[in-house]
């Protein structure tokens, strides 16, 4: 890895770290830079702008989502719907506070729609490969259904308890399997 990128990485670490700890917005320039310890030209050298910053970060969100999917695929079967279960398993099987970076990222980006072009890409691709599929509109609900609950619960207002929640995502599971049948089916 290059010095600019490791350089790179240091100031996407240090902004996470700023957003994680004092919220998205705190996230100035000059407290990244001074959280990275680089200067503020320094990190301009690498991120123009603050909004070149939130993009950069929404983008390692995404890498780093494709790769725990990639990772949970590789562990599973590799039936037909094993990339879907993959990202039901990336979306949905989250640690307490994995999502404190997305929350920032998503009051950061509030006010200007334009810095989620890295998720609309995300998803693009992802209905890509949905559409290849011979169940296409089954497997697209079923994916909407786990987007839908990840941003519920990233906005904190999933009316779900957790038994209700562990009995949605078997349901999207089975059905993702092509079963039809659930416990309250």
């Amino acid at each position: 890895m290059s010095a600019r990128a490791n350089s790179r990485d240091a100031i996407l670490d240090a902004a996470e770290a700023v957003v994680s700890k004092d919220g998205a917005s705190r996230l100035t320039l000059d407290a990244v830079a001074a959280s990275a310890g680089v200067s503020k030209g320094g990190l301009l050298y690498s991120f123009p702008t603050k909004e070149a910053l939130l993009e950069a970060m929404i983008e390692r969100l995404c890498a780093r989502f494709e790769q725990a999917s990639a990772a949970a695929q590789e562990q599973m079967s590799r039936d037909s719907a094993a990339a879907l279960k993959a990202y039901f398993s990336a979306t949905l099987d989250r640690k307490p506070g994995q999502d404190r970076v997305a929350n920032a990222l998503l009051a950061a980006v509030a006010n200007n729609l334009d810095l989620l072009k890295p998720m609309r890409v995300h998803h693009a691709r992802w209905v890509r490969s949905l559409a290849e599929r011979p169940t296409f509109a089954r497997d697209t609900v079923a994916w909407l259904a786990a987007e839908g609950l990840w941003l519920l619960e990233l906005l904190r207002v999933s009316p779900l308890n957790a038994e209700q929640r562990r009995e949605v995502v078997r349901y999207l599971n089975t059905l993702i399997r092509g079963e039809s049948n659930s416990r309250r089916s």
